[in-house]
């Protein structure tokens, strides 16, 4: 059985913080794991006729924030058969598969809805027939009358992988590419590239859209891994690319530059020198010379040439990271920077191992010795000034102006909700 509605929704909403810098200004499902946003991962797994989300009360703003930059995914209309996720659910053809089967069973012996709990914690709910609940749903709110109704529910207990912390995207990822590999037609003709002075090992696992341009002297290395090259993406001369990776609709890799393997671009970025293992959101920039690896960096950043990530400790141990929660051990050998949207860095900033930078963080110096740079700062990263909120909003107008973009009335309503969050009178 598939789901005639999704929705995905944010079912504890304490472990949002978990996803920081990243959901301070985003909810979970808006996460990019591969390819793909976890709620894109969930659409083409399971082939929803409609789709939606729902957030618990105090995670309303962003909610709306998302809905006005996407609302093909908030259809609105609720149909049955109807599975809500936790959006940290690790998006995966078995676990599709696993879900479908067990709505199945659940409609043969006559039941309304179903929970599925994984890790004592609700992780799916089927609803097969009408129940007055659905109305609550409607409204796109997870309230705790929907949670204590879920926990009285039927239940079925399976082991799902899923997220709790930001770097595990980087993780997951990898998991990921080759599945996502069968939504595109792989295989590009290698010898008319050829003609143009582009390489391509490994064109069975090359897709190029129609409209991409990739200039002479561009090496398309796939024998790690597809390699997935977007609508109107532009590839400057002499760039490496290597597989597994995703450029997205209308970035730009400039000349001499390396995208190594595990690498992601959202739409409309700008990205040069070295990356490896590393997700860019959407709009983000990195022009120029300098190394980031195994990062997670959100929309709107503006990386300044030079800027340069360390993604191993001298003493080979793992990365710890300090969230407003407090310090975590990763258990990662390797991890960069954690990037909300909007920071910026100036040029030749140096980061520290496992940084983690605040949304519309601005960075001048201090970047080695900061382990978290709080949202809305300025200057120096070990000892920052208070970025004055009109002011950033200011700089964010002019910069989304560049790429044709607004900020959104949602938008500035979270923006200036957060910023009274992190930066009280």
């Amino acid at each position: 059985m598939t789901p005639e509605t999704l929705l995905l929704g944010e079912l504890d909403s304490a472990a949002a913080e978990h996803f920081y810098p990243w959901s301070l200004l985003h909810p979970v499902w808006e996460l990019r794991c591969g390819p793909f946003r976890l709620i894109e991962w969930w659409q083409r797994l399971l082939s929803p006729r409609s789709i939606g989300c729902v957030a618990p009360p105090e995670r309303q703003l962003h909610r709306s924030a998302f809905c006005a930059r996407f609302p093909e995914q908030c259809t609105g209309e609720l149909r049955l058969p109807l599975v809500l996720l936790d959006a940290r659910i690790l998006p995966r053809q078995s676990t599709a598969e696993r879900l479908c089967e067990l709505a199945h069973t659940a409609q043969r012996q006559g039941v309304d809805a179903v929970a599925v709990w994984s890790d004592s914690s609700l992780a799916a709910l089927w609803i097969l027939r009408p129940v007055v609940q659905l109305e609550l749903l409607g409204t796109g709110t997870w309230t705790p009358e929907l949670a204590q109704w879920a926990a009285q529910l039927p239940r079925e207990t399976l082991s799902l992988p899923k997220l709790n912390f930001l770097w595990e995207t980087l993780r997951g990822g990898t998991e990921l590419f080759e599945h996502a590999a069968r939504y595109f037609p792989l295989g590009c003709d290698a010898r008319r590239w050829r003609r143009h002075g582009v390489w391509v090992l490994e064109p069975q696992q090359v897709w190029i859209a129609d409209s991409a341009t990739l200039l002479p002297g561009v090496v398309l290395d796939a024998r790690t891994g597809p390699i997935l090259i977007g609508e109107g993406v532009t590839v400057e001369p002499h760039a490496l690319v290597c597989g597994p990776c995703a450029i997205g609709a209308g970035s730009i890799v400039r000349a001499h530059a390396t995208i190594g393997p595990y690498s992601v671009l959202g739409e409309q970025c700008r990205i040069g020198g070295e990356i490896t293992h590393t997700i860019f959101h959407a709009y983000a920039n990195k022009q120029h010379e300098g190394f980031v690896g195994h990062s997670y960096i959100g929309e709107w950043v503006n990386l300044g040439a030079g800027t340069t990530t360390s993604n191993l400790k001298n003493t080979y141990g793992t990365v710890r990271v300090e969230l407003p929660s407090g310090i975590v051990d990763t258990g990662e050998l390797f991890l960069g920077a954690l990037c909300g949207d909007h920071a910026k860095t100036a040029i030749g900033t140096l980061l520290r191992t496992g940084i983690v930078i605040g949304a519309f963080a601005n960075i001048l110096a201090g970047g080695m010795e900061a382990r978290h740079v709080r949202p809305f700062s300025w200057g120096n990263a070990a000892q920052p000034q208070v970025y004055e909120l009109e002011r950033a909003l200011l700089v964010a107008r002019r910069m989304m102006a560049r790429r044709q973009r607004s900020l959104l009335p949602e938008e500035e309503a979270l923006l200036r909700a957060v910023y009274q969050q992190v930066c009280p009178p």
